[in-house]
Formats: structure tokens, sequence, C-alpha cells
């Protein structure tokens, strides 16, 4: 099973920079929630990066009322 946050590694190559400032900044750009840890590292959640897919919402099926008032003439 995968780890929930992106390992430090992960993290330098998707940013380009090893420095946890720069990190946060440039996952910030990117659109990318990040947070420091107590110890001062880049924290990212996997799902952040890769997505949870959504459910896709179905509509309602129209009920068919079968009047001829509701049938079109061809």
């Amino acid at each position: 099973m995968d780890s929930l946050t992106l390992t430090e590694a992960e993290i330098v190559e998707a940013t380009g920079y090893c420095q946890p400032c720069r990190q946060l900044s440039a996952l910030q750009r990117a659109g990318i929630p990040a947070d420091r840890r107590p110890d001062g590292s880049v924290r990212v959640w996997r799902h952040h990066v890769y997505g949870v897919p959504a459910a896709t919402p179905q509509q309602p099926r129209r009920r068919e009322l079968g009047l001829e008032s509701d049938r079109k003439a061809i």
C-alpha cells in the first residue's frame, strides 16, 4: 500500500527544490495544497496530487407517460 503522503524525494522531484520554503511556494503556485510538519519538512497528501475519482451524479430518468398528447407526429 502506498503512503498517504509524498516522500521527500517525490517532493524534490515535483518541485525541483530541496529547501522546504521553496518547495512550499512551488507547490502553492501549482495549486497543490501543502503544509509544514513540526520538523520543518513539507507534507503533501498523495490524494491531492493523484486525485480521488469523484462519483458521477446520475440524472433521474424522466418518466414515460405514454399519452398520445405527449407524442409528436413525425
